[in-house]
């Protein structure tokens, strides 16, 4: 799990660097990263956990809708997929009335002013819905949809 952490946050670092580079080079730009809104994280979180506990394909499919943008880029353990693929990767695992997330960690940073964006999250889970899977998925939230993905998932 600790290298698992390490990958998310060398991820979210990265993302950080290259999307976010008019951050300002002033002193005070650290408090773009210490003031993180609350609603960013949670935002990702019921979005995920719906998509997780979906019990038919059409709340999956809307579930899906809510969270990701259409024209997302995700890469899935280093692999680009498609958004059709990542959705079919879920709807193969089928519908478990037990399916359950455990979020073990989470970090939000807040876009600056002006920007497109309305920020980055990384979110560290275990999901069980046909088996238990560890992640940690890095996150680019812009005009209320999910625009880019990373995750690294164990046990797919």
């Amino acid at each position: 799990m600790v290298a698992l952490r390490f990958a998310s946050l060398f991820l979210l670092s990265t993302s950080i660097a290259v999307l976010g580079a008019n951050l300002p080079s002033d002193p005070a730009a650290s408090n773009y990263l210490t003031s993180t809104p609350p609603s960013l994280g949670t935002w990702a979180e019921t979005r995920l956990t719906a998509i997780i506990k979906a019990s038919s394909a059409p709340t999956l499919n809307a579930a899906f809708d809510a969270f990701l943008a259409q024209d997302v880029k995700i890469t899935l353990n280093n692999k680009p997929i498609s958004r059709a693929d990542y959705i079919s990767e879920r709807l193969s695992k089928g519908f478990t009335p037990s399916a359950s997330i455990n979020y073990t960690g989470s970090i939000a940073v807040p876009a600056v002013a002006n920007s497109t964006q309305a920020g980055l999250v990384a979110l560290f889970f275990r999901d069980h819905v046909s088996s238990t899977v560890e992640s940690a998925m890095n996150l680019v939230i812009a005009s209320g949809k999910v625009s880019i993905i990373n995750q690294i998932a164990l046990g797919l």
